[in-house]
């Protein structure tokens, strides 16, 4: 009786593969764009029976890029309660491709709202950044009319090999 040998795994790299700029070509670079959520703190009760707020962000891009942030739910502050975060949130980020030489401006739009059961959800804050690429890191202040909600975000465009 003879045995059978079968080779475990695949062979997943392929010929002439190299990493110098992740095949970019010295034409092309590729930059890292995020907006990060730092803190959010609110002095006022948006909730009909003054319980709590219930806060979410909504970020625009450019083309089809979207997002929400938190995912699902939201997050949920009381009067005079301030929330940080150990760990950067993401509320949006995207790779773009730029040809080496030209000017690259993102716009994207950020959204503050506040979620009710009762009532429609309501925009607290709404602000449209510029980000020209690369750029240092900058740390800017999204709040409302008044200044009884703020959120913090740290916007990054840095150049990246992936």
């Amino acid at each position: 009786m003879s045995r059978r040998y079968y080779a475990k795994g695949k062979k997943t790299y392929a010929k002439d593969q190299s990493f110098e700029q992740d095949q970019l070509g010295k034409e092309k670079e590729r930059y890292l764009i995020s907006i990060d959520l730092m803190s959010l703190k609110t002095l006022k009760d948006y909730d009909l029976l003054g319980w709590r707020g219930e806060f979410y962000f909504k970020a625009d891009g450019p083309k089809v890029f979207k997002s929400r942030f938190p995912n699902k739910g939201t997050i949920k502050l009381q009067r005079n309660q301030n929330f940080t975060s150990k760990a950067d949130m993401n509320i949006w980020s995207q790779f773009k491709t730029v040809k080496v030489g030209r000017e690259a401006v993102e716009r994207i739009t950020i959204i503050l709202r506040e979620q009710d059961h009762l009532k429609k959800d309501t925009t607290i804050a709404e602000e449209e950044y510029v980000i020209n690429l690369p750029s240092k890191t900058q740390y800017v202040i999204l709040q409302d009319d008044k200044e009884e909600t703020k959120a913090k975000l740290r916007i990054q465009a840095s150049r990246t090999r992936y």
